[in-house]
Parts: structure tokens; sequence; C-alpha cells
């Protein structure tokens, strides 16, 4: 029997492993190594709090690419969704909570079949991959946490994104309470009594996250964000019909041409009182092929000056998410400050959150709570993970250009330093940020997850005309 591994259960992981169930035409065993989280629900939709919206209107959260409405028609079969008429429900930013339940429902109905004799075989191993390493019969080894060891003759990382980096302190903060380096532990039990400070370092999504639970506690106390842009996400909006503006030799353009096109058509949805973010929109299909035209250079030059943008008008939040952030701003609980974060200094009475503003000035905030919101570790090299240092070591991977993850072909088979395709690894997800650009959305996930799963199996994979709906209200 063949045996395919999986290495992460989350999102990619889990639809993958859904999509080799659903086109394997012979039997199969799979082993999905997943730890930390529960299975099929990684970290994006762990989360148990209802407050934690989805980024993304229903009708575009569809787990199957070749199924645009299977979202959209498993929450018509829930009686807590009767309420609401077709369109209400299509427009919806549902909690993250249920989208975990509907992915491990999809996981439960292919990967448990009720009939005997199933042809796939699913195996759960909740323990975290620490090494693999080549056989000689070809296929690999996977060297667990807990020392046990299992074969398969083909490895997919879908670990999805690095942990957050560290920050310098003047002393050892790793185990002071005061101090929480990952924003999905349970750090409210840590909550200082009102009148007190959290200070958040990131303004980006999970600080969002955290703010609006802050306010669903009704928690007195004052919250302090602090990022290098000092950029919030924006709202969803209500938009208009806008026609596609890329020409056909888009291929051709450089990235001065290309920003010069998008603030061409910005400058027009803003003379007709329109949000300039629909033309970020219709980059939308064109984004992954775009970034790869791109040199290196190109790819830094936006990085540097472009990708704050681009992040916080490209993912945006739910409007009710976004009214609850801004009425903390206005009410002044919360308040954002721009500014590099330089290090920190647990002090008896607080932790200090140093840093240097606009102009070169330095400024020190105190929290009694500091949680670090600043997202995934970029720099694919220097993340301490063992699995990832231990495949760097072996040759079995390499950065890809920019050192944001691993390098790819078109079919998802990781490139060995030696510029040949590897025989048993593969990649999907935020591994391919620095590949593609867009590697993180659903949209692009779902995508992924089948397509792997087909060259996985030797098939000719299916095209589907994705559907890139808008994500404004049309």
């Amino acid at each position: 029997m063949r045996t395919l591994a999986i290495i992460g259960g989350g999102y990619s992981g889990t639809m993958t492993a859904v999509n080799l169930a659903r086109f394997s035409d012979s039997p199969m065993r799979i082993y999905i190594i997943n730890a930390n989280r529960p299975f099929g629900r990684g970290t994006a939709y762990s989360t148990s709090r209802t407050e934690h919206l989805l980024n993304v209107a229903a009708r575009n959260m569809s787990a199957f690419p070749d199924h645009p409405d299977h979202f959209f028609e498993w929450l018509r079969s829930r009686s807590d969704f009767d309420t609401f008429d077709d369109k209400e429900l299509q427009e919806m930013f549902v909690p993250r909570r249920i989208y975990g339940d509907y992915i491990r429902g999809i996981a439960a109905n292919f990967l448990s079949p009720v009939m005997p004799g199933a042809e796939v075989h699913l195996i759960v191993i909740d323990d975290v991959a620490v090494d693999v390493t080549k056989l000689e019969g070809g296929n690999a080894a996977i060297k667990l946490q807990s020392g046990k060891t299992i074969e398969a003759d083909s490895v997919l990382l879908a670990t999805g994104h690095q942990p957050p980096a560290g920050f310098r302190s003047k002393s050892p903060i790793s185990h002071d309470s005061r101090y929480c380096s990952d924003p999905w532990e349970n750090w409210l039990d840590r909550l200082p009594a009102p009148g007190g400070t959290v200070v958040l370092l990131g303004t980006g999504l999970t600080m969002v996250d955290s703010v609006v639970t802050l306010s669903e506690l009704d928690w007195k106390g004052k919250i302090i964000a602090i990022s290098r842009n000092g950029m919030l996400p924006r709202s969803h909006f209500r938009g208009i019909h806008y026609p596609d503006y890329i020409p056909e030799n888009v291929s051709e353009l450089n990235l001065s041409q290309l920003v010069n096109l998008v603030k061409s058509h910005c400058e027009k949805l803003k003379q007709i009182s329109q949000n300039s973010a629909i033309a970020i929109d219709k980059l939308r299909p064109y984004t992954q092929q775009l970034w790869k035209n791109l040199t290196l250079e190109e790819k830094k030059e936006f990085l540097k000056k472009h990708a704050s943008n681009w992040n916080v008008t490209r993912h945006r939040i739910a409007p009710a998410i976004h009214e609850r952030v801004t009425d903390q701003l206005d009410d002044g609980q919360l308040e954002i400050i721009r500014g590099n974060i330089e290090y920190l200094v647990p002090q008896e009475q607080g932790i200090e959150v140093h840093y240097t503003g606009s102009g070169g000035t330095e400024g020190v905030i105190q929290g009694d709570l500091v949680v670090n919101c600043t997202g995934p570790q970029l720099r694919y090299s220097t993340c301490d993970v063992p699995l990832t240092q231990n495949l760097l070591k072996r040759g079995l991977v390499q950065p890809d250009e920019l050192d944001m993850g691993v390098t790819v072909d078109d079919d998802f088979r990781i490139m060995e330093p030696d510029g040949k395709a590897s025989k048993i690894l593969y990649a999907i997800g935020p591994l391919l940020r620095g590949s593609l650009w867009e590697s993180i959305a659903v949209p692009e996930l779902r995508g992924q997850a089948m397509r792997v799963a087909q060259v996985m199996l030797e098939q000719e994979p299916v095209e589907t005309e994705e559907q890139y709906v808008l994500e404004y209200f049309i």
C-alpha cells in the first residue's frame, strides 16, 4: 500500500489529505503529523471565541475550488443560520470556530468513511516532526520528537506560518509571566487588574483579535499597540463593479509601471467617490504571476516600499470588527504607536518596550502584560524550528531568493540546492510566500491543496476556473 505523509494538520494539510482521498483510485495510507493545535483547525480556526470572525465573506470560503458554493451550502444545513436569507448568509463574516467545524466535518466525511474496506486509511499522529531523511529505497523517514520514526513514499510540508520572531531583552524574558511570546497561548489568565496596561507588539490581524477579545471581556484598562508602520488592517466595504484594467502585456511590465498603473486606477476610483482598494482587488487573479515576473531587486523594493500598504488593503477585516477597534481608538482605550521596537526590559513593576520613533526619536512604554502579535517570522533560514534547521542542514530544501520560505517548482516539488526537484518532498501554503507572494488565504490554499494532491497521486491536475469574487459587497 502506498504511504504518504503530511507534516501539518491545519487547513492546508487537512485539505490535501481530503483531496488525496477524493482522487485516489488505489489503496493508500496517509499519515498526518499534527501538534499544538486541534487536527483540521490549525492556528487560524482553533479559536473558541465567537468574536473572532473570518476575514472573508462566506461566499468566498469554500474549501473546494471545484465546488465554489460548498461552504455556503454547508452553512445552509445548520439551524443557527435559518433566520438569514441567502444573500445575507453569503455576505456574512462567520466566526472562525465555525469554519473550523466545517473543515473538521469535511475531514470526517472523506477520511473516516463508514463503509468497510475503505481504500484510504488516515492515521493522525499527535507529535512534532523534527527531521526527514532519505532512505536507500527512495522513500523518506520522518523522525518525531517522541523518538519514533515513520516511513513514507512522499512527504508534504504543510507546516503553515513560522513562529513569531523574538525580541532582544536586557535580561531573560522567556519565562516571565508578564510576557507572552505566542498570542495563541492562554494569556487572558494573566490579564492585569482593571486600570493596568496591555502592550501589543504589532498592529496587524493578530493584534486586532487581541483588542476585540479585550473588548468582549469588557476589560477596563489601557491598550497600546506598536509597530513599525503603525497601520491597522482596513475594513471590507460596499463597492461597485469595476472593469478589468489589467493589460494583455501585463507580464512585460516592471514594478514601476505596475505601481503607476494601479495608482492611476486608485485615483480614478477616488474621483468617483469609491474605495481605491477596488483597484488592488482587481489584481487578485494575476498576483502570483505578476510576482514571479518581477526581478529580485524589484521584489525587494516592493517589500520595502509597498508591502505594508498592500497587506492592510488586501487582507481586510469584517466591518463589525473594524468598528469595534476604531471605537476603542476613539474612546482612548486603544493607542497606536508608530515605532521600531528595539528591545524589552523587565522591571519590577512591568516590562518596558524601548522603541525608535519617526525622526530617530527614542521612546519607552511600559506594560503590565506584553503580547507578541508581530506575526510569523519571515526569514526562513534563521527560524529555530528543529525541522526547518535539519532540512536545511541535510540539503533537502533551499530557501527562496528572498529567504521567506522554500523554493518549489510548478508542481510544488521542493527544489534541492543542486537545482533538481525532489522526488519525495513537496510544500504548500505560507512556505511559498517568497515564491508566490499570495499564499496564505483560502482562495489560494484550496487550489494548492487540490493540485498537490493530484501531483502526489501522479494524476494530471484537473483545471478549474477559480472564482475570484471580489471581497467587498456588490
